[in-house]
């Protein structure tokens, strides 16, 4: 009697399939739609794995998506066959557009890893680093064999592939990410690993590449200053001021952090990226820093040295926010940000410091002063700068 009961039916993994029909949309009907609208894959033997390996073609293809979206609507409905016209609304698959692209960055993570550093079916072209790089993705990885170590430096196998892609793709959710993954490759795994959310922070080829020339030695140096919850911080927000951290030094960036950090939170960071600046501030007392705390992370250390040098100290956020206002953060930062204009940086200083102000209430007077010399900038900046 027993032995006729049947098994209980296997429950449906709901999640799988869903992924499954999402797999298969893109590898039949969204694949065979693009390449009617580019050609030119039909010359690949296999388009969709073709595109997914290869980060530039890939992007092009999502945003071909995105532009040419009634070309694919017919694709991008609920479960009631009704048009999905937004990117975050709920398709058939219970995903948003959204959520489909992130798994497709993350496939493409893994596609490119498996053709840059091979498989075991099938190794990877060997790749050297070149002594002169010519683009920014052979200089990344010249910097990361030069100041990383041996051990970090990406090779190629299957491990590297495995490895890569299981340290990134928690991390990998936005089509803009995508012409990066070439850059993200050639850093070293562990440096991912130490960053974590701080990968999406990096939004640039020449960011990649300034995260690479920080080198293994600055970034454990700033481990050994930071404590375990400024290091993470730092990490998910500017990873770059890990060079900054390295330069002060744990004395210097301790004066720094007690003057500043409560006033600028997590802007510190971006303070310390750019060591110029830090170098001018190392000079400053405490008080005429705090002045500066909500624009130290976009002044120069020449506009640092000026505006300390001629303003008194309590025209100092006067001057800061009237600018910033009057000009525009845009063109405020242009001339008193990284690299800026010294030379408009001392002019406008220099001005200000002639200035005879009311004895009564001269802070007054300079708010009320400064948005002329502002404007006078910015309707001729030509003749401002000859001093006309």
């Amino acid at each position: 009697m027993s032995g006729s009961v049947k098994p209980a039916a296997k429950p449906i993994d709901k999640d799988a399939a869903n992924r499954k029909e999402i797999i298969t949309t893109i590898k039949g009907p969204v694949t065979a739609r693009v390449t009617q609208l580019i050609p030119a894959l039909a010359a690949f033997p296999n388009p969709y794995a073709a595109v997914l390996a290869t980060p530039d073609l890939l992007y092009a293809c999502m945003q071909l998506v995105k532009t040419k979206r009634e070309q694919f609507q017919d694709l991008l409905i609920d479960r009631d066959g009704n048009p999905v016209t937004t990117d975050d609304g709920l398709l058939r698959c219970e995903r948003s557009l959204d959520q489909v692209i992130s798994m497709v960055v993350r496939s493409g993570a893994k596609a490119y890893a498996e053709k840059r550093f091979g498989t075991a079916d099938k190794p990877a072209a060997a790749v050297a680093v070149k002594k002169e790089p010519k683009t920014l993705l052979e200089k990344i990885q010249s910097l990361v064999s030069g100041k990383w170590g041996d051990m970090e430096v990406p090779k190629a196998s299957p491990t590297q592939a495995d490895q890569f892609y299981g340290a990134i793709k928690d991390y990998l959710d936005y089509d803009w990410q995508v012409p990066l993954i070439p850059c993200f490759a050639e850093l070293p795994v562990k440096l991912i690993r130490e960053m974590g959310l701080g990968v999406t922070t990096l939004r640039t080829p020449e960011g990649i590449a300034a995260l690479a020339d920080i080198g293994r030695h600055s970034m454990d140096q700033a481990k050994r200053i930071l404590s375990d919850s400024m290091m993470r911080e730092m990490l998910d927000t500017q990873p770059l001021a890990a060079k900054g951290v390295a330069f002060l030094g744990k004395e210097r960036y301790d004066f720094l952090h007690g003057t500043v950090y409560d006033k600028m939170g997590e802007k510190f960071w971006e303070m310390c990226v750019d060591c110029d600046r830090l170098e001018a501030m190392e000079v400053q007392n405490a008080k005429d820093l705090e002045q500066m705390a909500s624009h130290l992370h976009i002044l120069s250390g020449e506009s640092i040295n000026q505006i300390v040098r001629f303003l008194n100290y309590s025209q100092i956020p006067i001057f800061l926010e009237v600018g910033t206002e009057k000009l525009g953060e845009a063109t405020f930062s242009e001339i008193f940000g990284v690299p800026g204009s010294k030379k408009l940086v001392k002019m406008f200083c220099e001005k200000i410091k002639m200035w005879k102000l009311d004895q009564d209430d001269p802070d007054s007077d300079l708010r009320k002063k400064l948005p002329d010399v502002f404007g006078a900038y910015l309707r001729a900046p030509a003749d401002f700068e000859k001093g006309l």
